[in-house]
């Protein structure tokens, strides 16, 4: 009875390994294409809790922050950094503005022609389309897997634009497959370093009232425009 017990644990153990292979070699890049096309046309708004992790290998040096994100695709885009320091970064049109609370100081870019590339790091997939990724990037379908409890598929992002690889050689996106929407974000870049942001408690489409798409320094805070870019 235990050889044939184990045998038939054997069996089982195959047969869903056998099943999990074939639902992945279902997803095609086509299919994933048009997932993500499908998502893009209903996305609007997005709140989720972040996580954001940079790791730097030579040095052994990990540094996380945590906050919320508020994204209007008609608006502004604002991330409010909560933990360790508080500091607010917002996103209009070709501008970038960081409010340091604790240096009562707001530091502004003129992002120009890079608002795009800013874009397109800072919150890749989230009403990204699907024909604009194929576009941008090499697809690599890695599979699905389990990630904090829930369905994703995980993709390998390559840039086609040479420029993009001598900074960022290729990423990792992890997609709810119930939302089709980011969970997580991976970017390896070159030399070995990468970073990192998980996103949680995620609403889409729920109304962001307008005290969260500008600052929330006071009037007078003091202004200053770097000359470094982001």
């Amino acid at each position: 009875m235990r050889t044939a017990a184990k045998l038939a644990l054997l069996v089982c153990a195959l047969l869903l390994s056998l099943a999990a292979a074939a639902q992945n070699r279902a997803w095609t890049e086509d299919r994933v294409v048009e997932q993500l096309n499908k998502s893009a046309e209903r996305f609007q708004t997005l709140t989720a809790d972040l996580q954001f992790t940079k790791v730097t290998v030579v040095v052994n040096d990990t540094s996380t922050e945590s906050g919320k994100l508020y994204f209007n695709k008609k608006g502004a885009i604002k991330i409010e950094f909560l933990n360790p320091e508080p500091k607010e970064v917002l996103f209009t049109g070709n501008r970038a503005r960081i409010y340091f609370p604790k240096l009562s100081q707001i530091q502004e870019f003129d992002l120009g022609k890079h608002r795009a590339l800013v874009e397109q790091y800072l919150l890749l997939g989230f009403g990204t389309k699907g024909d604009e990724l194929k576009d941008a990037y090499l697809i690599t379908i890695l599979g699905e897997k389990r990630l904090d409890g829930r369905a994703v598929l995980q993709l390998e992002l390559t840039p086609k634009d040479e420029r993009l690889r001598n900074q960022i050689h290729k990423l990792h996106l992890w997609i709810d497959l119930a939302s089709w929407l980011p969970v997580q974000q991976k970017f390896f870049e070159v030399g070995g370093d990468y970073f990192e942001t998980k996103y949680t408690e995620q609403k889409v489409n729920a109304t962001i009232p307008s005290s969260k798409q500008r600052l929330s320094a006071p009037k007078g805070t003091q202004v200053v425009k770097p000359r470094a870019g982001l």
